[in-house]
């Protein structure tokens, strides 16, 4: 029980430390607009154009904040305190849910790499490693919620057909 309570804190504290720096990320955008220099932003870009950098500067805050939406659905499943209702409804859907955001979150981040295809600067390898790290991150973590709900949907079919043998 001591292990689930510092799991819950350790969440806890990772997703206000996120939200910390998610509410920060507006606020260097405007630093970036007001004295028209990118670098506030952490994108060090050369010969890009001010449209392409404010659209993946959107895309990458959208994509952030459609994340935290799923890392606040998993906060809420992790909130139970007994691990006898593991197998409820609302925790299996809490649970697909958290892995659909992470997944929405990998997809919309994704579209960086799209409009840098498109914009040309693709084949300059001056992309960030880190936001590729973070999608991929998503992706993974995507799929394995979406999965161990689908496994937890199987077991509660078990448990309840082996709840009726006598």
């Amino acid at each position: 029980m001591k292990e689930t309570k510092d799991l819950k804190i350790a969440i806890n504290t990772y997703s206000f430390v996120f939200a910390f720096i998610l509410f920060l990320y507006p606020i260097k955008a405007l630093f970036a607009f007001m004295e028209n220099d990118f670098s506030y932003l952490g994108m060090v870009i050369n010969d890009a154009s001010s449209t392409v950098t404010w659209l993946k500067f959107g895309i990458k805050f959208i994509a952030s904040i459609v994340f935290f939406i799923g890392l606040y659905n998993l906060i809420k499943t992790l909130n139970f305190t007994d691990f006898k209702n593991i197998f409820s409804t609302e925790k299996i859907l809490l649970f697909k849910k958290t892995g659909f955001y992470f997944l929405r979150s990998a997809a919309i981040g994704s579209l960086t790499i799209f409009v840098d295809i498109f914009d040309g600067k693709f084949a300059n390898l001056k992309m960030s490693t880190d936001f590729i790290f973070i999608l991929y991150f998503s992706m993974i973590m995507g799929f394995f919620f979406y999965v161990f709900s689908r496994i937890l949907e199987k077991a509660k079919e078990l448990q309840q057909e082996n709840d009726l043998t006598i």
